[in-house]
């Protein structure tokens, strides 16, 4: 999947006419080995909150003591909450469906787990119609004056309710927020900042293998 270029005009009518999934992974470490053990996301149409998906997935691989510290899930709570890989990033995948605007922070990151997962389970993922959106460029873009733009500095610069837990669908949330306060920029800011294309064309699944986030 391609992140494609889009003026920041293009992007906030796409947000406000169709549908918006804002996702994020929590993962047993960053190495090509590593695997998805939370996806979450949650769902706007036409700029409304619908629904939301929270699934646990057992991994097949231990957990690297460090990830575990961060997101406090454990080896032994995945085994009796989690379901199959397999099956988790098919709920996920009928979740998104197609013709929809896929929204994270620092979501190069969380593409590449989502496609190491697909190669290493054998899975499809091959959906219609969806463009992506990473909330890491898009408040570097809009908001240079920040020292950072980790999701939870810009949770609180942004005024943004929510709280970078490390829970994925905690953060989903917390990522939607900033999403639609950054929105909230653009439509208040001069016109030529919505000219400058904001998305290079660069693979999702060439990215650096550390996460997070800013």
């Amino acid at each position: 999947m391609k992140i494609c270029k889009r003026t920041l005009e293009t992007l906030c009518r796409l947000a406000k006419s169709g549908r918006v999934v804002v996702f994020d992974t929590e993962t047993t470490g960053g190495m090509s080995w590593d695997e998805i053990c939370q996806i979450s996301a949650v769902e706007y149409v036409e700029g409304r909150f619908t629904r939301s998906l929270n699934v646990y997935l057992c991994p097949t691989c231990e957990i690297n003591p460090w990830a575990e510290r961060v997101h406090g899930l454990s080896l032994e709570y995945l085994q009796e909450h989690g379901v199959d890989p397999e099956e988790g990033m098919r709920r996920f995948f009928d979740f998104l469906g197609n013709d929809v605007l896929l929204v994270a922070h620092n979501n190069r990151f969380d593409m590449r787990m989502v496609q190491q997962e697909c190669v290493k389970f054998h899975l499809q993922f091959e959906p219609v119609g969806v463009e992506t959106c990473d909330t890491l460029a898009l408040s570097r873009h809009l908001r240079p004056d920040l020292e950072s733009h980790k999701l939870a500095v810009l949770i609180e610069a942004l005024g943004v309710e929510g709280v970078n837990s490390h829970n994925a669908l905690d953060d989903a949330f917390a990522c939607a927020g900033v999403f639609w306060k950054l929105l909230e920029q653009v439509d208040s800011g001069p016109p030529e900042q919505h000219e400058l294309p904001l998305f290079p064309e660069t693979a999702g699944h060439n990215a650096p293998a550390e996460k997070r986030r800013g």
